[in-house]
């Protein structure tokens, strides 16, 4: 389950950086259709046998761009409704696994200090800390790729500000305003809709399993 998890945010992740560059360089993306629609245009007139020029259909200056901005905002729009998929087939079982790595860490932790000499049980000390040491990469896969999900997905508005807009005319303009206006949220995987998978969350659980552990060793004295 945490691969395949990781490899959907990994595949969003991934659709976030393509439609970041898209928005970077999108005057550059409207004169490629508009060369390849041009280019077309004059293979079809020069199969009917008739002029080159006339194959070419006359277009407002700003239509290509327009059209660029509007897949560019469909991309964005199915990229919400991809992670929003997610989370709904992976909220329950991620915080379920939260949820046990953190009874796990707090178990080993009351494992360990039922033994009486730790030097006398290096192998037993040893799996232990192997163990301990799986689970806490498992854990940080997940939080690293959800962490990873929501600072690209942030960094959309500013690619959308750094791309070639004030050179274009107010239509496009308000296309790039409206997109910036909706990257304002980030997109996130959350563990039960209760807390974000990322880093922080992350530090929190190994937080809470330190603090039991500190309790029981103290109860243990």
């Amino acid at each position: 389950m945490d691969t395949i998890l990781a490899a959907f945010i990994a595949s969003a992740i991934g659709q976030i950086e393509i439609l970041a560059f898209n928005l970077q360089n999108f005057d550059m993306l409207a004169e490629r259709r508009r060369r390849r629609e041009a280019d077309a245009g004059r293979g079809v007139a020069a199969g009917k046998g008739v002029d080159a020029g006339r194959g070419v259909v006359a277009r407002p200056d700003d239509y290509y761009v327009m059209a660029v901005l509007k897949d560019c905002i469909k991309h964005h729009n199915s990229i919400i409704s991809y992670v929003a998929l997610i989370e709904r087939a992976f909220s329950l079982a991620s915080v379920l696994q939260l949820m046990l790595s953190a009874m796990v860490l707090c178990l080993v932790g009351v494992q360990f200090l039922s033994i009486e000499n730790p030097a006398s049980h290096p192998m037993q000390i040893m799996w232990m800390v192997i163990y301990l040491s799986c689970m806490l990469i498992e854990v940080f896969i997940l939080c690293w790729f959800g962490d990873d999900l929501i600072w690209k997905s942030s960094s959309l508005r500013q690619a959308a500000f750094d791309g070639p807009w004030r050179r274009c005319g107010r239509r496009p303009a308000r296309c790039v305003l409206l997109l910036m206006t909706r990257c304002q949220r980030p997109l996130a995987v959350t563990a039960g809709k209760i807390f974000p998978l990322s880093l922080q969350t992350y530090t929190v659980l190994i937080n809470w399993s330190y603090k039991a552990f500190a309790v029981m060793s103290n109860m243990k004295t």
